[in-house]
């Protein structure tokens, strides 16, 4: 996505997520792929928070995910400030969950949906 993000999540607070260079997404998207698996990237860029839930449940690498996530999550604002990762624990779950998901759809939703991204049985 090439925009700055904005959306109220659904507590009503207001975020912001700048968008990364491409180089960015491409890795980023390498290493969430590697741990939560392409079809759940995929179904989280739709803003599909049971989805995040579920692939960070079924993660084979609880800690490096679990990192992972706070690395993403840290690049959100919520109402005008910084998410300090430190303090995850004042988030919650839930909320922690909720942010992954738009951080996930702010930087790759447009990517999905354009299609370059299939089953690789679906080529021609």
């Amino acid at each position: 996505m090439s925009e700055d993000y904005h959306a109220t999540l659904r507590g009503g607070q207001e975020i912001y997520i700048p968008s990364w260079s491409a180089k960015v997404q491409y890795k980023n998207m390498m290493q969430v792929c590697k741990y939560l698996g392409q079809a759940n990237v995929v179904a989280i860029s739709a803003l599909d928070v049971p989805a995040t839930v579920v692939a960070l449940m079924g993660s084979d690498e609880p800690d490096v995910t679990t990192d992972l996530v706070l690395h993403f999550i840290q690049q959100a604002r919520i109402d005008g400030s910084k998410i300090d990762t430190n303090k995850a624990e004042e988030l919650g779950m839930t909320l922690i969950a909720e942010l992954f998901t738009h951080v996930i759809h702010s930087q790759y939703a447009d990517f999905f949906e354009s299609g370059l991204a299939r089953d690789t049985s679906q080529s021609t």
